[in-house]
């Protein structure tokens, strides 16, 4: 009798042992797939792009916002001749344009994407602006991407026609105000 409880004792303590071991390595094993899930959350910021184009007979203006990666084209009048930069285009002699590239951090991606939405910018109709067939216009287009969502919007403004949608409007000069504070 004395055997038989010091054999189930023993396997009781190598079971105990063995659980604790199982426990541990579950445990571990929970802390490291946790721990790989908030790094894949941590970059999650570098799939939201954004992008801003508008451009008119002396303006060029290209905001594009991709892994991280804040790029602005312009349109740089060194001479003051809007015609120029078609000339020079065209030729094939060069351009005007400049770009310039900055890294954004986690924190002005994030921020930059809760604002528009907050602006309403999801909620808008992908055209807004209808001018007729002889009206001359001026496009703007914006356009935001997350993981979950995405929206290009295109307003189409005509002088002396609808006013640019505040969500539209705020959206935009918030991606710019990013341009000018990065591109110091």
């Amino acid at each position: 009798m004395k055997n038989l409880t010091l054999i189930l004792f023993s396997t009781l303590l190598l079971s105990s042992c063995c659980h604790q071991k199982k426990v541990s390595t579950l445990q571990s094993n929970t802390i490291q797939q946790a721990s790989n899930s908030d790094n894949k959350k941590s970059d999650d910021y570098l799939n939201n792009e954004a992008y801003y184009f508008h451009t008119t007979e002396s303006t060029y203006e290209k905001v594009q916002i991709k892994n991280g990666q804040l790029s602005f084209t312009f349109f740089k009048d060194d001479k003051s001749d809007s015609l120029q930069l078609k000339k020079q285009t065209d030729s094939g002699q060069g351009s005007n344009l400049k770009t310039t590239v900055a890294s954004l951090t986690k924190p002005d991606i994030d921020s930059l994407f809760a604002k528009i939405t907050r602006f309403g910018f999801w909620k808008l109709d992908t055209v807004i602006g209808k001018p007729s067939a002889t009206e001359r216009y001026y496009s703007f287009e914006l356009s935001f991407k997350t993981p979950q969502t995405q929206k290009r919007v295109l307003f189409k403004s005509v002088p002396g026609g609808i006013l640019m949608p505040d969500a539209f409007r705020k959206s935009r000069d918030l991606l710019m105000k990013l341009v000018r504070e990065k591109m110091k």
